[in-house]
């Protein structure tokens, strides 16, 4: 295996390099430290979808529903943005912001499920599915040595990754200021078609990859004994790599199914 400084090519490892000299005399980090954190945050989001849920059927899924569900949707997205953000730069933050972030993230992607399975019927339990196996599948080949990313390969994922945050951000805002417009109108009729059904594969090999790199930061995270303190980052860090999965899979399978129809 690499060594500790040729680790550091893993975006996140480096991040952890930032608070690695504050921790002196801690207990190391250890699987199942990492896996208990991972549990608490999973619990957290989970809560985050129970606060969808029990409004939805407060308000009995009507247009009052909708309304509040809606505003919750909007801020959840700018609370879960600005913990990862923070997240990003400070790195011993996350037992808060990771919180912050699988709260936000509970309620928004099952909000934004809700309104995919209104137009593809099935379509969340078929990605949930995928999204499982695919990280299962990823997890026995990792933890097999047969699949790794090297530095080269993770400098380009992270460059395709803030492209396309970039693009979706100027997309989103094109269909604000102008969803009339040709270019707008242009766009989604690519990203209906099987050029649009290409890119949500490529979206999906991306991620993937990068989940590889969350499995290397905790077997990095462990195998090189840094602090407890370290579990954190690396179970948000998975966290963040199988929403960002399931995300694209969702994406993936409603252009396709939207293809299919039409």
């Amino acid at each position: 295996m690499d060594n500790f400084s040729e680790s550091f090519s893993n975006p996140r490892v480096k991040k952890l390099s930032s608070f690695s000299r504050s921790v002196f005399g801690e207990e190391a980090a250890s699987y199942k430290g990492i896996a208990m954190k991972t549990l608490f945050f999973v619990a957290i989001f989970g809560a985050g979808m129970g606060a969808y849920f029990y409004i939805h059927s407060f308000f009995g899924g009507g247009i009052e529903a909708f309304s509040i569900e809606n505003k919750i949707f909007l801020v959840s997205l700018i609370a879960t943005t600005a913990a990862g953000l923070i997240a990003s730069f400070a790195p011993a933050s996350t037992p808060v912001t990771g919180t912050i972030y699988s709260a936000g993230m509970g309620f928004s992607l099952t909000y934004l499920s809700m309104m995919y399975a209104q137009i593809y019927k099935g379509i969340i339990v078929e990605v949930i599915t995928l999204t499982l196996l695919t990280v299962a599948v990823l997890a026995v080949l990792y933890s097999t040595g047969k699949i790794r990313v090297g530095s080269r390969m993770k400098t380009a994922l992270i460059a395709c990754l803030w492209v396309s945050i970039i693009g979706g951000l100027l997309f989103m805002l094109l269909g604000w200021l102008a969803p009339n417009s040709s270019l707008y109108l242009s766009i989604v009729a690519i990203n209906n078609g099987p050029i649009g059904i290409l890119l949500a594969a490529v979206g999906v090999f991306i991620a993937a990859a990068l989940l590889i790199c969350d499995f290397e930061t905790i077997q990095l995270t462990v195998e090189q004994g840094l602090p407890a303190s370290y579990e954190w980052y690396a179970s948000y860090g998975l966290i963040v790599g199988v929403i960002y999965l399931y995300l694209k899979i969702l994406r993936l399978v409603a252009r396709i199914a939207n293809n299919r129809n039409n």
